[in-house]
């Protein structure tokens, strides 16, 4: 099975984060603009193994506000509940 990589660059806004995610992945549908749909895509329905990389973290931290600590919640939860998806942060 072939790796999926998804890589967050420069995220400034929420949109940003959707669009990228989004944008990298072939869904049959689009992606529903909230976390608990972030959630069911990442720790369910996405194929494994997979990776997520997000770049310029420090800028995104301060652009997002308080939307970052919850996006990364959400990511850090989806990759703690299986064993084939790993979030880093640079």
């Amino acid at each position: 099975m072939s790796l999926t990589r998804i890589e967050f660059v420069n995220v400034n806004c929420v949109d940003d984060f959707y669009d990228q995610l989004e944008g990298q992945l072939e869904l049959d549908e689009p992606l529903a603009r909230n976390l608990d749909a972030v959630y069911d895509l990442l720790s369910t329905d996405l194929p494994g193994p997979a990776e997520l990389v997000w770049y310029e973290a420090a800028f995104s931290k301060v652009a997002l506000g308080d939307w970052y600590p919850r996006i990364v919640d959400v990511l850090n939860t989806a990759s703690n509940d299986r064993n084939d998806l790993r979030v880093s942060f640079d």
